[in-house]
């Protein structure tokens, strides 16, 4: 139970959630197919439940943001700025979480399977032929 918390401390710090090594993305947006250090499959099949996720952080961070700026400022709210903050927001937000909720999504796939070794290794290539 005490990997569950490590797998997605190293995903929100953008590590492999397997072994914790660097080096997954090429710039913001593009990630390697595998994890350079121990060769687990970070793209395969991920994509749709990485976006979920990303769609819906940004979601409960807006309305996180609209409920804290509506309480803070109650009983006369500053509507006429959350009517052009909370669709940069929303336009903000899932760029700025895109490779987070990638490497979250591969880490919740390990926390559901914890006994599945690296894909790599699993399939007898070595970390070193995937680059």
């Amino acid at each position: 139970m005490a990997r569950r918390p490590l797998l997605a401390a190293r995903a929100l710090i953008l590590r492999c959630p397997h072994c914790g090594g660097t080096g997954l993305f090429r710039h913001w947006w593009a990630m390697r197919e595998t994890c350079p250090t121990c060769g687990l499959s970070l793209a395969a099949g991920n994509r749709v439940g990485a976006n979920l996720l990303n769609l819906v952080a940004a979601e409960f961070l807006l309305m996180a943001f609209l409920a804290a700026v509506i309480v803070r400022g109650w009983p006369t709210p500053p509507w006429s700025t959350l009517e052009w903050a909370a669709p940069l927001l929303m336009l903000i937000a899932p760029l700025f979480l895109y490779p987070v909720s990638k490497l979250l999504f591969v880490a919740f796939d390990l926390m559901l399977h914890p006994d599945a070794a690296p894909d790599a290794v699993a399939h007898g290539i070595s970390a070193d032929s995937s680059r």
